[in-house]
């Protein structure tokens, strides 16, 4: 499954939250501008970004609001392809 579709990822999440259990992502889809409202969306706690990537990131986490990106991620689990949920990303 493509790392942006996450639909495989979310029933973990929520269940992680269940249980008092914080979820983090890091890497390259941390970084990643378009993946961040989606994993904000999907419950995603703490992300660890590269340096270089910092400001654009917090840049995104301040533009959007909570619900917005809970509502984009409900959005893309409906989605049938990882081509569909980058289409759907306000961020290109």
């Amino acid at each position: 499954m493509d790392q942006l579709h996450g639909r495989e990822n979310y029933p973990r999440q929520i269940g992680a939250h269940k249980h008092g259990k914080w979820v983090g992502v890091c890497g390259g889809i941390a970084s990643d501008t378009q993946a961040v409202p989606l994993l904000i969306g999907l419950g995603v706690d703490e992300l660890s970004v590269s340096v270089p990537t910092l400001p654009a990131i917090k840049a995104q986490v301040r533009e959007r609001s909570l619900s917005d990106c809970q509502s984009l991620a409900q959005h893309a689990l409906t989605l049938e392809t990882a081509a569909e949920v980058r289409n759907a990303s306000p961020v290109r």
